[in-house]
């Protein structure tokens, strides 16, 4: 059992049995030698948070890292796989997106025709991104052109997202976390997806391929590339639905989601943690196998090692929405 103990004296008792992340987002918070070994033993994530941004994580030294698999990883990178993984990368994310935006028009095609007609609008502009990239010859397909047409669909992606939440949050389109936001709603995606990517790199390191070698995102010693090229499969699904669902649902207000500081309350937080955590929990069908989100984000990074082994013809990444 691992036992969590509160400043006020309460206790709550967990089997490491039904744990499969815990997130430590708070000062003051100390784990014993015994309980860190058991986490350990049983595969249990760990990860440590800093001002909402994961800074460190536990991992058991059972991990395996097969040779075979690490060296056409890197071959991968200089042959034709390289650029048709990425490419593929970017198709599914737009087809998300297409989606997701789909799913949004049909809800408002009764209620709104104003807005209808304004996503049907966006929902063009993305198609048409989505088909300049299937239909690009091999010597276009660049790392930097296609980053390129993902921030171009995702323009018009988050414009559609701004015409349907509630005006009063002031989300007037993307801004990550270096763009300092101050509206509630990009916020949240910046804390969400820091989430996904301490999902992802977890669920890549079990796969046995390196989480700095990718396809689509540059390389860099700081940024695990291999893991933000598949978190881009996992963006819409399990991030953008249920924060939009959530947002425009309870009509959320500014001031009980951000402190005077510029930052997510704490409780509005724990409200996240759950809506993700949930979402991974939710059991959906991909690939003819039923079963939570969070197995087919582990699963993911496996099946992509069974392509570059050649075992597998080709990569689907994941495209439930």
């Amino acid at each position: 059992m691992i036992v969590v103990r509160r400043a006020d004296g309460g206790k709550k008792e967990i089997s490491v049995g039904n744990l499969s992340t815990i997130m430590v987002n708070a000062r003051g918070v100390s784990l014993s030698g015994d309980a860190i070994s058991l986490l350990l033993k049983h595969g249990v994530q760990v990860v440590f948070m800093s001002k909402d941004r994961p800074i460190g994580r536990l991992q058991p030294m059972k991990l395996r890292f097969p040779v075979a698999l690490k060296k056409e990883q890197v071959k991968a990178q200089e042959d034709g796989r390289g650029a048709l993984i990425a490419k593929t990368i970017v198709l599914n994310k737009i087809g998300n997106q297409i989606k997701l935006v789909k799913r949004l028009l049909k809800s408002r095609a009764r209620t709104d025709s104003g807005i209808a007609s304004r996503l049907e609008e966006c929902l063009d502009r993305i198609r048409n991104v989505s088909i300049e990239v299937a239909s690009a010859r091999p010597e276009r397909l660049t790392r930097g052109w296609l980053i390129s047409k993902e921030a171009e669909a995702a323009k018009h992606y988050w414009d559609a997202v701004a015409k349907v939440l509630p005006r009063s949050l002031g989300f007037n389109g993307r801004r990550t976390r270096y763009d300092n936001p101050e509206d509630p709603f990009n916020l949240s995606l910046n804390y969400a997806y820091s989430l996904l990517a301490s999902q992802v790199w977890f669920a890549v390191e079990l796969s046995g391929l390196d989480p700095f070698i990718g396809y689509l995102h540059e390389d860099n010693n700081r940024r695990p590339s291999l893991v933000m090229d598949i978190m881009e499969e996992f963006r819409q699904p399990v991030v953008d639905k249920p924060l939009i669902a959530y947002f425009v649902k309870h009509k959320v207000e500014v001031e009980k989601a951000v402190d005077e500081g510029g930052r997510l309350r704490e409780d509005f937080r724990k409200q996240l943690l759950r809506i993700f955590f949930e979402e991974l929990d939710r059991t959906v069908t991909f690939m003819n196998r039923a079963m939570p989100v969070r197995g087919h984000m582990h699963l993911q990074p496996k099946r992509l090692a069974k392509y570059l082994l050649g075992i597998s013809p080709t990569y689907q990444p994941y495209n439930v929405i």
